[in-house]
């Protein structure tokens, strides 16, 4: 049905009292932003302002809908979500609950039936009985629906919403919309909110600034899209829209950020260098431009420069942030998600950034440093309150961005003994054992399927079953004695080297492949399974093998890599863990081509009868 005289209308009197007393809360809490008082005190104020709007909502709504009272109900209901949403500093299920609430009575008032579709947006904006009065506070509940969606990663609806809202904007202009399109960016830039006049209830925040809010938000969302996806041109020009609109100086050094990244993978890089200039004056301090430039100075070559950002990102990352939040409503800053651990403007945490310093001292030759860095590290994670009992196997913040606790010990253990600090060494590598002994498997079978074990005799039940943790506790104590070995052997304790790579390749043969056993004198099946065709890591088996006095399995490794030299070269670079590179590195050329030289004889004899 139409509305018609039999429709509900509230006393002008009562509707007088109600718009003033939302004008007089929004004047409330202009105030207490223009305030010279501390944080919290103005918290407590705007939280005051927001108990007493949702006290007006609530008697609002709990009246029969009238037409005459929508266009105010409509902006305290506006008016409620976004200082709720700015207090809160994010959108809640609720909000989005409001705001159907508030359309279903929209449709009530004028007599309109909810439509089957569902899309209430587009029953009311198709409807010939929404006045002009009711159109301003419809077009601010737009805003927030639209903020809303792009928090929940629906730019698509919202897309829809703003289609059906141009439809009418367009026909009450007497223009039709020629050419309908599905780019975000461009129904943004469309959408032309009406002006409030003078006469109408106050608002928090009006329309236009939410759609200016929307727009630059969506630019700059779409723009970190296309840059995770690699549609670098896309991305490069959705930022660099971003970064021409308004919007607060930490989210313009986060722009200023992605565009230094898109443009250094696009080969640009001192384009990029000026844009993470920029990142750093909008934002002093921000670790994200910081680890881009380390990147970027990387890529050139410039290790200096790139050890001094990753020094800048460790002190940036060591200072709390104290991230106020905004008493204006609805900002830029609150509709962008937190950076994911794969995206440019994640900086990690203070443990990763210094991790990242000592590897890159240590792969760039800066040793003692490294060594430096690396003891901090372990200081850091072990010093703090959640360190008794912290597993070896974690990673240092949660993810799979850096090695986990136990590599962290081991990359430690070899720095120091590249700079000759080998009882250190030994102490870092005693404590790893300790740490993860309960968790090394007696026996340990691999297959196509995974991985099974047989769990260790220690009488404490061991904290994991997960096969696959096995393995790695037992390749990390395995590691561990094979950097004791290099330890002892630095400090000319022969016997205690030895006995050391002995445990190394004990705690080895305890893998087996699945089906069949493995005979611990055969050399060849334990060079096949442990050093994965490298010949650098191969090399360093047959260093060990043949210091154990174990010659006959050091020549069935021989001779395979003398088979396989000519079909493979070593691409091993890179794929071993850090402190296994360390152990490959530390027989110098000299030395092998020595101990070659040694097998070759060793083969050229006759074998005695």
């Amino acid at each position: 049905m139409s509305p018609g005289p039999t429709a509900p209308q509230a006393h002008p009197g009562c509707l007088r009292l109600w718009r003033e007393e939302n004008d007089q809360l929004v004047q409330q809490w202009r105030q207490v932003v223009a305030q010279d008082s501390g944080q919290s005190l103005k918290q407590q104020a705007a939280h005051h302002v927001l108990d007493r709007l949702r006290g007006l909502l609530h008697r609002l709504q709990g009246l029969p809908s009238a037409l005459s009272v929508l266009p105010l109900e409509l902006t305290v209901l506006a008016n409620t979500l976004t200082l709720g949403a700015g207090l809160t500093q994010r959108f809640m299920k609720d909000h989005a609950l409001d705001i159907h609430r508030g359309l279903e009575r929209v449709l009530d008032a004028i007599g309109a039936p909810l439509p089957q579709s569902g899309d209430l947006w587009k029953a009311i904006f198709q409807s010939p009985f929404i006045t002009p009065e009711m159109l301003l506070p419809l077009h601010l509940l737009v805003g927030l629906q639209g903020a809303l969606w792009l928090t929940d990663n629906h730019p698509g609806d919202l897309a829809i919403l703003l289609c059906t809202v141009l439809r009418r904007q367009y026909e009450e202009s007497g223009v039709p919309l020629l050419e309908p399109t599905e780019d975000l960016l461009s129904l943004l830039s469309m959408w032309n909110p009406p002006i409030g006049e003078l006469d109408a209830p106050v608002i928090l925040q009006d329309a236009r600034s939410l759609r200016d809010v929307l727009l630059t938000t969506a630019a700059f969302l779409q723009g970190l899209h296309e840059l995770h996806v690699g549609n670098l041109l896309l991305a490069l020009s959705s930022l660099q829209k971003a970064a021409l609109s308004l919007c607060p100086r930490p989210v313009l050094a986060q722009v200023h950020t992605a565009l230094g990244a898109c443009l250094r993978k696009m080969g640009h890089p001192q384009r990029a260098l000026l844009h993470l200039l920029e990142a750093l004056k909008a934002g002093p301090g921000q670790g994200p431009p910081l680890l881009e430039a380390a990147r970027l100075y990387r890529q050139l070559g410039h290790t200096t420069a790139e050890l001094d950002s990753l020094r800048l990102l460790v002190e940036a990352l060591s200072i709390p942030q104290n991230s106020k939040p905004s008493l204006f409503p609805i900002g830029v800053e609150l509709l962008i998600p937190p950076p994911s651990p794969a995206s440019c403007l994640y900086s990690g945490t203070q443990s990763q950034a210094r991790y990242l310093l000592a590897s890159r001292c240590l792969q760039t030759g800066r040793n003692g440093e490294a060594v430096e860095q690396y003891l901090d590290l372990l200081a850091l994670l072990l010093d703090g309150p959640m360190s008794q009992g912290m597993p070896c196997s974690v990673f240092l913040s949660g993810g799979s961005q850096v090695p986990r606790l136990s590599e962290v010990f081991l990359e430690t253990a070899a720095a120091l003994i590249i700079v000759g600090r080998f009882h250190d060494s030994l102490t870092v590598c005693e404590e790893l054992l300790s740490r993860i002994v309960l968790l090394v498997p007696q026996k340990l079978w691999l297959g196509q399927g995974g991985a099974s074990f047989k769990p260790s005799l220690s009488p404490a039940p061991p904290p994991s079953e997960n096969p696959s943790e096995r393995l790695c506790c037992l390749l990390w104590a395995s590691a561990a004695h094979l950097l004791q070995g290099q330890a002892h052997a630095g400090l000319g304790a022969r016997k205690e080297a030895l006995e050391e790579f002995s445990r190394c390749l004990e705690l080895l043969f305890r893998v087996q492949p699945m089906g069949r056993a493995v005979d611990q004198d055969a050399g060849g099946d334990i060079g096949q399974s442990l050093n994965g065709g490298y010949r650098n890591a191969s090399l360093h088996l047959l260093h060990v093998l043949w210091r154990l006095e174990r010659k006959d399995d050091a020549i069935a490794i021989y001779q395979k890599l003398e088979a396989e030299a000519d079909q493979q070269q070593d691409d091993s670079e890179g794929l071993l863990p850090q402190y296994l590179e360390s152990c490959m590195n530390c027989i110098g050329i000299t030395e092998q081509e020595s101990l070659l030289q040694e097998l070759r004889k060793s083969l050229q004899r006759p074998s005695s009868p």
